[in-house]
């Protein structure tokens, strides 16, 4: 037998001998966990007094998740028998591994999870972006406030002039859509999709459609701003009379295939991504250790 061989059979001995020495908890029972416990902080100081607890209700939890995982094993066993269970026989020592061995599995699993569902937000964002691309075909060429008649009454109404971009001729279908909102109570003043489905309409590369909005509801929400404007007010900024416009191309047939704007909003799949990556980078930092844990009030 060579001395390294000799020298890790007396540090396993030695290790056997220290365990089979500390204080073990008696799970069988509520009555022997508390006695066995009041046995072993007998032989803790305060901070691993404190590591005990948090490992305590660490168990407590892997219990909880067990009952809720395997039901039909632990059918009839409530958290606590089953944490009991769990700590039955254990040392110190054993029951604070036992304890963080769950917590960095559980922070890969949770780690797995949320990979998971950032790769799939990422494809989504890819999948929009690209549609969006595809119907980005129109720019605001102008705006214009005029008043017209409405129902015998002078009513301002909003011109648009939305010009073509693309590079081919557009042929119908295709569909706008447009949003007016209030800017401070985001209340709609207009919301409306105009269709272009004659047969033989066409837009070709700078030619234009001139979509309008009759703005008789802001007037009546908001007359102050209103009062007093001198028409044709050419290239408003639309801010002024706390109006937020929002127009876009909602669909088109190309290669015979529709192609429509998803109705989600590219921003809250960025804010879900960050919030995600945040957390995912911040189970990667962490240890999975009961140092980590902050021990609060039951």
């Amino acid at each position: 037998m060579n001395f390294n061989t000799l020298k890790t059979r007396i540090l396993i001995l030695l290790v056997l001998i220290i365990t089979s020495c500390q204080e073990k908890f008696n799970g069988k029972s509520e009555k022997n966990f508390k006695i066995s416990k009041e046995k072993v902080e007998k032989k803790l100081n305060a901070d691993e007094k404190i590591k005990l607890e948090k490992a305590i209700r660490v168990i407590t939890l892997k219990a909880m998740i067990l009952k809720l995982d395997e039901s039909n094993k632990y059918k009839g066993k409530s958290f606590n028998d089953i944490a009991l269970e769990l700590i039955d026989g254990l040392s110190y020592s054993s029951l604070t591994d036992l304890a963080e061995d769950f917590l960095q599995e559980r922070n890969k699993k949770e780690a797995e999870k949320l990979l998971t569902e950032i790769n799939k937000l990422e494809k989504k964002r890819t999948a929009i972006l690209s549609i969006q691309k595809q119907l980005n075909l129109f720019k605001i060429e102008s705006l214009e406030l005029n008043e017209t008649d409405w129902f015998g009454e002078m009513s301002p109404r909003l011109e648009i002039e939305y010009k073509y971009i693309g590079k081919a001729d557009l042929k119908s279908p295709f569909e706008i859509s447009i949003e007016l909102k209030e800017i401070n109570t985001k209340h709609a003043i207009s919301i409306q999709s105009n269709g272009y489905e004659k047969e033989d309409y066409v837009l070709k590369t700078g030619e234009s459609v001139y979509p309008t909005i009759i703005l008789e509801e802001a007037k009546e929400r908001n007359p102050h701003i209103w009062k007093n404007l001198k028409y044709p007010i050419k290239n408003p900024k639309l801010s002024d009379y706390n109006l937020d416009l929002k127009i876009y191309v909602s669909s088109i047939y190309a290669n015979g295939k529709k192609i429509i704007m998803p109705k989600i909003d590219i921003k809250d799949i960025e804010t879900e991504l960050k919030n995600l990556q945040s957390e995912y980078n911040k189970i990667l930092k962490s240890e999975g250790t009961l140092d980590e844990l902050e021990l609060t009030d039951k």
